[in-house]
């Protein structure tokens, strides 16, 4: 993964809400829906805000307390296991150029918030239902009673 790498949201197959500083993204395809933690909150909006790996760290180090080799390798981490989900892609015409990122408030570094490796949890119990769909795949009885296959 290069500095230089930007990454966007494998839509439409993925959707994803950020809810209170968590983020749940939902694989449309694969009927697989995930949660993040703070961390991977962040990372995820700077996915969609459109920035680079390289800027993604950097905002990463202004915002939380740790070394910043073990924020890279977490960033990394956390983007490798996002790509395995499919849930981004790079970039077909990647730039770099994400939307500004807000300065680091004034004594920010006495400020800045702990840090815990980005995780994404990833959930399967409703794999069927998700992938279940409505229009298509019922039965005379109608929906959520899937179609049996002979």
């Amino acid at each position: 993964m290069q500095e230089a790498d930007v990454f966007r949201v494998n839509a439409p197959q993925v959707i994803a809400e950020n809810i209170d500083g968590e983020v749940v993204l939902v694989n449309l395809e694969q009927g697989t829906y995930y949660s993040t933690d703070r961390v991977g909150a962040d990372l995820w909006d700077l996915i969609e805000a459109g920035h680079s790996v390289g800027a993604m760290r950097a905002a990463i180090r202004a915002r939380y307390d740790a070394d910043s080799g073990a924020i890279a390798a977490a960033v990394s981490g956390f983007l490798a296991d996002l790509q395995r989900e499919q849930l981004i892609v790079i970039a077909a015409s990647a730039d770099g150029q994400g939307r500004e990122l807000d300065a680091a408030p004034v004594g920010a570094a006495a400020a800045r918030l702990p840090f815990r490796t980005p995780t994404l949890n990833k959930y399967t119990d409703m794999k069927d239902m998700l992938l279940l769909d409505p229009i298509h795949d019922v039965e005379e009885s109608g929906w959520p009673t899937p179609k049996t296959t002979d």
